[in-house]
């Protein structure tokens, strides 16, 4: 799952309300663990709050359980709290919001 080589979209809602920088840092996670060679569930949860005027990022999936944590200083925008969505079709790959679904 989240092979380099599929294309990457996103849906409007991202487009309108994700600020590019955090959505790069999201896709950068996903690529960091596929080069660990971490095993990557269809799909990609993330939780991003506010904390203290920082990102604070939640990465989660089910299949084979694993959560992590970041806290990013954004250079170019303000953090944000939103549920964001990235799945794996085998084909493509789309980042969304859930309400997206």
């Amino acid at each position: 799952m989240f092979n380099r080589k599929h294309e990457r979209y996103m849906t409007r809602s991202i487009d309108e309300t994700v600020h590019a920088e955090i959505q790069m840092i999201l896709w950068r996670l996903i690529e960091e663990q596929g080069n660990k060679d971490m095993k990557l569930d269809y799909l990609q949860v993330f939780e991003l709050t506010v904390a203290d005027g920082r990102q604070r990022i939640v990465h989660r999936q089910e299949e084979p359980e694993r959560k992590r944590e970041w806290l990013y200083t954004l250079q170019y925008t303000t953090p944000i709290d939103q549920t964001i969505w990235c799945i794996d079709s085998e084909s493509y790959q789309m980042m969304l919001l859930p309400s997206d679904y």
